[in-house]
């Protein structure tokens, strides 16, 4: 090439910039100059939690429960190399949530996508907390999520500062943990997140509310009758909070809703086609499941996010705290979480860093509508506040710009920024 290996003058960028296309037509993204996406390995953190709940055993049919405070979280990684990531998701749904865009950042940063506690495939206990205290549901506020979050990447990444990305549910979980181990991120990162005083919404506020049914058999039987259509609720939340519903079908939505409604490939185990059929009646609802999520969603309240008062809110969020640089992204037509609230945090953070960005032609889950764009600004943010350097592989963008040189640009920007790729 015609350029000094290891140089940074002029001429040497100016190589990399000018070749000649080598493809006769380049203008669609050709993503394979990059390293490989991770390839996904998935797990559990166990660990002991300060207090118990009743955890069901034998199968997600099963009625038998025994109370323990012996707990896991399950994980996704994906990447090896470059700076660490943990992705938190929203609510009614998982780490599936953070899939697409987690591949594409384990090209340029070792991630870790989890499932929050009473979530996805974590354990799920009920009465969480309750054993000799059946009127107190206090142990489901966020602030009690960081516990396992904390000892989850100590023990897996000991020592290491990492980059903490939230959305909604996930994001009020994130801001506590920011205020109270700020030394522990190398950056902050909120997409669409439940902060302030927007909350509670009356789509999850309706789920909360059914945890006040008692925890007896005629409460269970009651409850079991008011959610006797909950897997059609669920589908009908999930498809608000996307701006093109469409992003969701039945194939794709089995992965949000599992925790909560048989799908069909849990079907026909005997394989007599008869007796195990999936059918509108045999498709039953995981109510122990949706029995955790009503106490999780009960506990919400705009006082667990205004800012702390001594006095008036000593639940609330330090956020002036928070003084790592900060990434706020808001899909623009989010119709839950008003985006006008990204102002907010510009004024209330320890931080002057505070970059916001609205994602095109994305609702409450841009990650879900739009994830071109979720990992270009993530990306391109950590680029900027954690240097370039830092990543895995030089990064030029996932759209744009490309004519059919990019395998040789990078190749040459590799040597003249000391990436390996």
């Amino acid at each position: 090439m015609n350029s000094i290996p290891g140089t940074s003058d002029n001429y040497s960028f100016y190589s990399a910039l000018s070749h000649s296309p080598l493809r006769a037509a380049g203008n669609t993204p050709d993503l394979s100059i990059y390293r490989p996406q991770g390839t996904p390995k998935v797990g559990v953190f166990r660990y002991q939690a300060p207090t118990e709940g009743l955890l069901q055993i034998g199968g997600p049919h099963s009625s038998d429960t025994e109370w323990s405070s012996n707990f896991e979280i399950a994980w996704t990684k994906m990447g090896d190399k470059g700076p660490l990531v943990l992705f938190l998701h929203g609510v009614p749904t998982n780490r599936s949530q953070w899939e697409e865009v987690q591949g594409y950042v384990s090209r340029f940063c070792e991630t870790i996508s989890i499932d929050m506690l009473g979530m996805g495939e974590s354990s799920k206990p009920r009465l969480y907390g309750r054993k000799n205290n059946a009127a107190s549901n206090d142990m489901w506020n966020w602030i009690n999520d960081l516990d396992y979050i904390e000892k989850l990447m100590q023990k897996e990444y000991p020592g290491r500062k990492f980059i903490f990305i939230a959305d909604d549910w996930g994001s009020g979980i994130s801001s506590h943990y920011a205020a109270k181990h700020n030394d522990r991120l190398e950056a902050f990162i909120q997409m669409n997140p439940i902060a302030f005083d927007g909350y509670p919404v009356n789509e999850i506020q309706a789920i909360g509310r059914a945890s006040e049914i008692p925890n007896t058999q005629e409460g269970d039987a009651q409850f079991a009758m008011l959610f006797a259509a909950f897997d059609q609720t669920l589908v009908q939340i999930l498809k608000s909070m996307v701006h093109n519903p469409s992003k969701y079908n039945q194939y794709n939505l089995r992965y949000l809703t599992f925790p909560y409604v048989d799908v069909d490939y849990e079907r026909n185990n005997s394989g007599d086609g008869v007796t195990d059929v999936a059918k509108s009646s045999t498709m039953h609802l995981k109510l122990h499941n949706i029995r955790v999520l009503a106490d999780r969603a009960a506990v919400l309240s705009p006082a667990l996010l205004l800012p702390y008062h001594p006095q008036y809110n000593p639940t609330g969020v330090q956020y002036q705290n928070i003084t790592a640089p900060t990434l706020i992204m808001w899909g623009e037509y989010d119709n839950m979480m008003p985006a006008a609230q990204t102002q907010r945090f510009v004024n209330v953070l320890g931080t002057d860093d505070v970059q916001i960005t609205y994602i095109p032609r994305a609702g409450h889950f841009p990650a879900t509508d739009n994830p071109d764009m979720v990992a270009d600004t993530i990306i391109n943010f950590i680029r900027r506040v954690v240097g370039r350097s830092s990543l895995a592989d030089v990064y030029m963008g996932n759209h744009g710009i490309w004519k059919g040189d990019e395998r040789q640009m990078i190749q040459e920007l590799r040597v003249l920024h000391g990436i390996s790729g």
